[in-house]
């Protein structure tokens, strides 16, 4: 069963509560004397079912698949050994599945005898029966306890709670008395099913479009373009990139990169399309990226200034993700909020609202790079790449910008990947970025992390001999390298020095400037260093 799906639905029954004592006493006692339940599971079935604060029907068989499950595993079924677990059916003989339909009629039978299962449901599992459906016990038990969850989780009371609650913060208004009524008329079978009341969201469903990009990218787009009218656009165009950054020999990643015209500007977006393994000479299935594509329109709604920003909302059911249909929906940050917490049906993508940089201000930010003599050392040919590296990718930060750039802003892991000579490869990127006034030589590094706790870089600059011990500890760089590094830049008075920009994770950021540069941009907040916190909305 999908693991989020069940998380958010334990969020609704779980957590302790008193005990119905005398209900739940004789409700036990009729599994003990239906055989549901044999009197050594009985520690195990209270252990489960003291867990729900709604302990009724679904409290009991959830708790009696457990008991099934650990008799059967060894151990109680959940997120972690759900993981390593399938329910997969297996072929029987004709005579093997008769004697198979003959226990799970039984037990069934025994379920209602117990109550624990309505007419409607046991009618419904007769006809499954039948058809041959399970070819064992477990498969059985684990069918009706999660069909029980699934009832409850998407019952009448709980899904018109939460239609209230869209209807409190505005996504749902003129539809708001048409989905009371299609709940009352169980139309909402699916979380995705609120989408078509709210005010601001379309359903994608990737099967009715063709197989072709020619044919199906621009319908996309123009369908998501409707939930705001300002969204509207022309110029439509693509091209299929290959991923140099991300590709390698084994496998081979390409992009879209879309084009399209609104509000007089030219917006571009990157999103993936579909990888190639050379080995095996084989394309994945291509499609659109339903967690990138979108974000075009988050660009026109920053330059826009509008309060609203489009997310994707994922669709799921008990296997997992439904790869060919999701939502796109426009919020504000104050319903993103709400939405995003644990109790709701359907949780929006996060970090839509990261990036607030309009792409007058991105312009902006460029020529001022330029002014300071940051792009003095590229050609022409690599500041157009640059400018193109930042149109297609979505923008959160001024560093962003410039990483954008060649050579401007070298980004390592402090949990070195390069395990044969981390030190050695690092000083080369140094001398990249400070376009070789940082100019090494004679670099040597060895580096065994199963044999040595230490290991010695050396290298010359000029007629000057360098030699530092670091010590190993697991893969993780030595914290003094950073500083080492500056000292020699000051010993051998280079016209600048590498700074360490803010990351806000394990991996660090470094640039090299000159002092005119580094207080120019440091007063101007062009970047962000490591001893900053970036702004907020930056």
């Amino acid at each position: 069963m999908n693991q989020r799906f069940i998380k958010i639905f334990l969020f609704f029954i779980l957590l302790s509560n008193f005990a119905k004592g005398q209900t739940q006493n004789t409700s036990l006692q009729k599994l003990l004397d239906n055989k549901l339940l044999e009197q050594n599971q009985v520690a195990d079935f209270k252990k489960n079912f003291d867990k729900f604060k709604t302990q009724d029907n679904v409290a009991y068989l959830y708790s009696l698949f457990q008991c099934e499950f650990k008799k059967i595993a060894g151990f109680f079924y959940s997120d972690f050994s759900s993981s390593n677990t399938t329910f997969d059916t297996i072929e029987l003989s004709v005579e093997q599945q008769k004697k198979v339909n003959q226990e799970l009629n039984e037990y069934l039978v025994d379920l209602k005898k117990c109550e624990l299962i309505p007419e409607k449901k046991f009618e419904y599992f007769q006809q499954k029966i039948k058809e041959n459906n399970f070819s064992y016990k477990l498969l059985f038990i684990k069918e009706i306890a999660f069909e029980a969850i699934t009832d409850d989780y998407m019952s009448v009371k709980n899904l018109k709670e939460f239609a209230e609650k869209l209807k409190n913060i505005g996504v749902v208004n003129t539809k708001y008395k048409d989905l009371i009524t299609a709940i009352d008329n169980e139309k909402i079978k699916k979380p995705i099913d609120f989408l078509l009341y709210c005010e601001k969201s379309i359903i994608i469903d990737t099967k009715n479009y063709p197989n072709e990009p020619s044919k199906y990218l621009e319908p996309i787009h123009k369908e998501t373009a409707q939930i705001i009218p300002e969204l509207s656009f022309t110029n439509f165009d693509f091209k299929i990139a290959l991923d140099n950054e991300a590709s390698d020999n084994d496998i081979k990643f390409y992009n879209f990169i879309v084009s399209l015209t609104s509000g007089g500007k030219i917006y571009k977006q990157k999103s993936s399309y579909r990888l190639y393994t050379p080995s095996e000479d084989k394309y994945s299935t291509g499609g659109i990226d339903s967690q990138n594509y979108y974000k075009i329109f988050n660009k026109i709604l920053t330059d826009l200034g509008s309060p609203y920003c489009l997310h994707e909302i994922e669709v799921n059911d008990r296997n997992g993700k439904i790869e060919n249909v999701f939502g796109i929906m426009a919020l504000t940050k104050e319903q993103t909020k709400t939405l995003q917490e644990i109790d709701t049906y359907f949780i929006p993508s996060f970090g839509d609202f990261d990036s607030k940089i309009t792409s007058d201000k991105i312009e902006k930010i460029i020529a001022e790079f330029s002014k300071i003599g940051l792009f003095d050392n590229l050609s022409t040919e690599q500041i157009n790449e640059g400018k193109e590296n930042v149109a297609e990718n979505k923008i959160i930060n001024y560093n962003e910008i410039l990483s954008a750039f060649p050579n401007q802003i070298y980004w390592y892991d402090t949990e070195l990947g390069n395990l044969d000579d981390p030190y050695a490869e690092l000083i080369k990127e140094f001398s990249k970025i400070s376009h070789n006034e940082f100019n090494p030589t004679n670099i040597s590094n060895s580096f065994n992390i199963e044999k040595s706790k230490k290991t010695t870089l050396k290298f010359k600059i000029g007629n000057k001999s360098y030699s530092k011990i670091f010590k190993i500890s697991n893969d993780w760089i030595d914290e003094s390298f950073f500083g080492f590094i500056k000292s020699v830049a000051v010993e051998n008075k280079l016209k600048g020095q590498f700074y360490d920009l803010y990351t806000g994770g394990q991996d660090a950021q470094v640039i090299y400037l000159t002092k005119k540069q580094y207080d120019y941009i440091r007063a101007n907040k062009l970047l962000t260093f490591s001893d900053e916190e970036p702004e907020e909305d930056e």
